[in-house]
């Protein structure tokens, strides 16, 4: 069970909200992973995004490695131990903080998503170690004063340290007229000095007319449609931070040697030239600097 009793019940979701009869994202995401936290309905709308765009499966699989090499990174190369994930899914392992952990078992980490679906999961995350500190809550990325509320009141964090906000691939989510750069700067701009931005995107740049009609099948009958943006849209995202080399490129440019090569033939591997998503880990920029 989620951290202080929270389940979908007790944060007031009805039977009708956690609907499992129509396609979701977060269980779609875990079909193209080779995950079971999924229903036919979803494995059913999977399969016709990949017979639309095939190169869905590889892009899915190459954000999970790339997310697992960005806190690799974070955890060794920038030193940090505190790791906010919004829009955290359905847990697949080896999950966030079982990354982080192996490189400092001290490592906390804050997953947060506003799913019913996710939260009924969330028990899964909350394996850490003695040493660290592992929390899920409920929270709408959409609102950030409510989200960073509930992050402060979780304890789990020292607020006067560097955290890792992992945006991975959820901002796709977020239509223009929600503003996600401005909640992006939000998010920025309440973490302490030192702290990273962690952000992979989905793109239509490698195949604008197959990933649009892919696009047009989600928003009709998916739950959350998907926004693709450019490489150019995606750099205005990270506006007021300064990213790490090699900056904001193809997920699988984005240090590749800080994890497994991707064998594609492997039945869970994927293709990098299938993989249709930029990322990039960025420093927050201090308060004052200009």
């Amino acid at each position: 069970m989620p951290a202080d009793g929270q389940t979908p019940q007790t944060l007031g979701f009805t039977p009708e909200q956690i609907n499992t009869g129509r396609p979701h994202p977060a269980r779609m995401y875990d079909y193209y992973l080779g995950g079971k936290d999924h229903y036919s309905v979803d494995a059913e709308a999977a399969e016709e995004v990949l017979r639309r765009t095939p190169q869905v499966r590889d892009s899915t699989r190459g954000n999970r490695a790339w997310m697992h090499r960005a806190v690799r990174y974070l955890a060794e190369t920038a030193g940090v131990r505190q790791f906010l994930d919004l829009g955290t899914g359905v847990p697949t392992s080896p999950n966030l903080h079982e990354v982080a952990q192996r490189v400092d078992p001290t490592c906390r980490v804050l997953y947060m998503d506003n799913d019913p679906i996710v939260l009924a999961h969330a028990g899964a995350l909350l394996t850490s170690g003695p040493a660290g500190r592992v929390a899920y809550r409920h929270g709408d990325l959409h609102q950030p004063a409510a989200v960073l509320g509930e992050a402060r009141a979780a304890g789990v964090f020292d607020w006067d340290r560097p955290i890792a906000l992992i945006l991975s691939a959820i901002m796709h989510f977020v239509p223009d007229e929600a503003d996600p750069a401005g909640l992006i700067r939000t998010y920025c701009d309440a973490l302490p000095d030192g702290s990273y931005l962690a952000m992979s995107h989905a793109t239509g740049d490698y195949s604008p007319t197959t990933s649009a009609g892919a696009a047009v099948y989600a928003e009709r009958n998916v739950a959350a449609p998907m926004v693709l943006r450019s490489h150019a849209d995606v750099l205005r995202l990270f506006d007021g931070t300064r990213p790490v080399e090699p900056g904001v490129v193809r997920l699988p440019e984005w240090h590749p040697e800080l994890g497994p090569a991707p064998r594609p033939e492997d039945g869970l591997g994927y293709d990098p030239e299938r993989v249709w998503a930029y990322a990039g880990v960025a420093r927050i920029r201090p308060r004052g600097l200009s």
